[in-house]
């Protein structure tokens, strides 16, 4: 019984940290709280045509498709993490903090179309994260994305970070190349996130924060918190 208890715990304890880590800032139309407000104040401030309080009606859905599109950001009318950290911190602290490239930017430094695996992993750029998301139309999480882009190029890799580590055969930081993938202890001990490695020191995957993105393996916090790399072609 006390065993019983004690693996219930442990399991209560395992989800509660899961999903602190992977849910973020979602404030959808319909949705009323003080979060809601906080966004209108902002959207008003900088000129758009909302009306202040609590409610996130369609003037308001309408308003953040606007600011969304002007900011460069997925015209989603929903204000996920990275839209309310643009709003609330400035579009250009929120890309400098999360080291995220456009695609002209990618092009010129790389030619993205020599390689079909970041070709294809590109076309997934803006997707939002969904902790259990295997597809570009719900969301992806981490491994479900590195997972459904391999997939689209006839390579079947194991669901999880952890299992998509062991698949592979493990490659030190100087041998990476593009296609490659890149390990990272986040919420769990071991390999628990991933992504592709797409050249220059950069690898595309499903952040919390930003969706699928680019990010710099430089990044304090990336290399603070990188665990290995594989190939598995």
């Amino acid at each position: 019984m006390k065993r019983k208890i004690f693996l219930i715990l442990v399991l209560f304890l395992i989800f509660s940290s899961a999903s602190s880590y992977s849910f973020a800032v979602t404030l959808r139309p319909g949705d009323s709280s003080d979060e809601v407000q906080n966004v209108k104040e902002k959207l008003y401030d900088l000129g758009y045509n909302v009306t202040v309080n609590k409610n996130f009606d369609e003037k308001t859905e309408n308003a953040v498709k606007l600011y969304q599109k002007e900011a460069k950001l997925p015209v989603t009318g929903i204000i996920d993490d990275i839209t309310y950290q643009c709003l609330t911190m400035g579009r250009m602290t929120v890309i400098e903090k999360y080291k995220t490239f456009d695609l002209a930017s990618l092009s010129r430094q790389m030619d993205v179309n020599s390689n079909p695996i970041i070709r294809t992993a590109i076309r997934f750029m803006g997707i939002s994260y969904r902790w259990g998301g295997e597809m570009p139309s719900t969301g992806f999480d981490c491994s479900g994305y590195v997972q459904y882009v391999f997939r689209l190029n006839g390579i079947n890799l194991p669901r999880t970070a952890d299992l998509q580590y062991d698949s592979g055969t493990p490659i030190s930081v100087s041998e990476l190349r593009p296609g490659d993938l890149v390990f990272f202890t986040t919420y769990l001990p071991g390999a628990s996130h991933d992504g592709i490695y797409i050249g220059n020191g950069k690898f595309i995957a499903a952040n919390t924060s930003t969706g699928v993105s680019i990010s710099s393996l430089d990044d304090p916090y990336w290399k603070t918190r990188y665990y290995g790399a594989v190939r598995v072609r």
